[in-house]
């Protein structure tokens, strides 16, 4: 242990045995900067002064559209927990996917969902967290607000470049008393991953064959006509300085700059206007399941009052991380911005996810720690070769579980866990009995339980380790990983006679 006094300011250094460390100070600019290089510092620095202290920044990187959203979260929940920083850069649909990856950045914002198998091939997921109406917005002379109607076939024609002209009989029939124009269409897209073009394109193909056969569903297309603008802002500028053109946007928007929207004729016949109560009607429809990663496509649902073009926007994660404390600070602000931030959504003309469906979406976020500290990690194939060897193995599961189908010879030593789903959980918050445990804590056991998601098991393993069992093996993949390995099973024998 060092301790230093710098410019009136005492610093603690806690460093471990055999530690290596060096110090210098330099005058750069007319300042004294302290520089430290180790190799490992064990503890941390403690700082006495009151004017230094510690903080959490968590970024997050989506698209432009909700990037008021995150400011004004990141605005009240800085004053709400001080110390916690929420930073948003908006730069596309598909960057915050990528960045959030890699360990880049802490969450991404995306309006293109990805499938369940990639989410965990990515070792991800997500959620929804609002959504809204993405609309056609056109510019033609003497043509307001919502009084031009298309259905899915024109406006896919339209933008697949078969239909030239306003005045084209397909448009005329959906707008009998509008008198339109004999100009030539002017097709305006959005640019690569830069929103709202994978909401389209959802829509388009499934009410327009030619388009899913030539265009597709995606983020970043080959639009067979039309010009390209970089965002929803160029889009916006480009449609009002344009006659004759039409594009898309989302609605808060496009209702901000008074640009004119379409009404679109939904899966029922009707023709419908852009709104939260649209969109809502729309969302009503979907059946949430977090089986599938929450991945809906929101497009031409059901129902008299829906919005055909109503998209999703979506918050992505890390499926687990090693890093206890940022990752409950992570989830912490998520998990605010859900039940509290709904109004600053709702305010922003978006409609913000439903109260109701929150405690699925927390279930789902938040798999236990690739890595215990204290514990061996092992695979199915690893606790096969210790059972062999005549390794206890404990099941920390509830009695139902373990009845209808645990490992062979396994001890029920059931973990009931009222704790944080937390690498920083609170043990003195659940119930557990380590006495069916080896007397020897020098001798090995295992301990598993329902894979990652399933934190009985950690919890388990860890109260282990810190009433001083020297050789737990912990199976994290637990009962699913052992059944993928075509592993047998055994059944209680009032399940088994059933």
């Amino acid at each position: 242990m060092l301790l230093l006094v710098f410019f009136n300011m005492p610093v603690l250094l806690l460093i471990g045995q055999n530690e290596k460390f060096a110090m210098s100070i330099k005058l750069k600019r007319g300042i004294y900067i302290l520089k430290i290089h180790y190799i490992r510092i064990i503890a941390a620095l403690f700082f006495a002064s009151p004017m230094i202290s510690f903080s959490i920044e968590l970024n997050g990187v989506g698209r432009g559209t909700p990037a008021k959203i995150f400011a004004e979260w990141g605005d009240t929940y800085a004053k709400r927990t001080p110390g916690t920083i929420i930073k948003y850069t908006a730069v596309n649909t598909t960057e915050g996917v990528k960045q959030v990856e890699f360990d880049e950045i802490d969450f991404g914002e995306t309006d293109m969902p990805l499938t369940k198998a990639e989410l965990n091939k990515k070792g991800l997921a997500q959620f929804p967290y609002m959504f809204s109406a993405v609309t056609p917005v056109v510019n033609i002379p003497g043509v307001y607000d919502g009084q031009l109607n298309l259905n899915g076939k024109t406006l896919g024609d339209i933008f697949l470049g078969k239909i030239k002209k306003w005045n084209d009989p397909a448009i005329v029939a959906t707008n009998p008393k509008l008198k339109l124009p004999n100009e030539k269409i002017v097709v305006a897209y959005l640019a690569a991953d830069a929103g709202g073009t994978f909401t389209l394109s959802s829509y388009l193909s499934k009410v327009n064959p030619d388009w899913k056969s030539s265009v597709g569903v995606g983020s970043a297309l080959n639009m067979p006509v039309g010009g390209v603008v970089a965002n929803q802002e160029a889009m916006g500028d480009y449609i009002k300085a344009t006659p004759y053109a039409i594009g898309y946007a989302d609605i808060a928007y496009a209702r901000k700059i008074k640009m004119n929207y379409v009404r679109l004729q939904n899966s029922t016949g009707v023709f419908v206007s852009p709104h939260v109560g649209s969109v809502e009607n729309a969302v009503n429809n979907v059946s949430w399941n977090a089986a599938n990663g929450f991945c809906e496509a929101l497009t031409d649902e059901a129902g008299e009052g829906s919005w055909p073009m109503t998209s999703g926007a979506y918050i992505v994660i890390k499926k687990t991380s090693d890093n206890g404390e940022r990752r409950q600070a992570l989830l912490n602000f998520l998990g605010w911005a859900l039940r509290v931030g709904d109004m600053d959504v709702a305010s922003l003309d978006f409609m913000p996810i439903k109260r109701t469906i929150l405690p699925l979406i927390r279930d789902s976020w938040n798999d236990s720690p690739l890595v215990l500290e204290g514990a061996t990690k092992v695979s199915a194939t690893e606790v096969k070769e210790l059972l062999a060897k005549g390794v206890p193995i404990i099941d920390a599961r509830v009695a139902a579980e373990y009845d209808a189908g645990h490992i062979p010879n396994a001890i029920r030593v059931t973990y009931l866990d009222k704790s944080a789903k937390s690498a920083i959980f609170n043990p003195l918050q659940d119930t557990y009995d380590l006495s069916k445990l080896p007397a020897d804590k020098n001798a090995p056991v295992i301990i598993y339980c329902n894979a990652g998601a399933c934190w009985k098991s950690y919890k388990l393993s860890t109260a282990a380790i810190k009433a001083g069992y020297k050789k737990v093996y912990w199976f994290r993949g637990g009962v699913p990983e052992w059944l993928e390995k075509g592993y047998p099973i055994a059944k209680s024998e009032s399940v088994a006679a059933k």
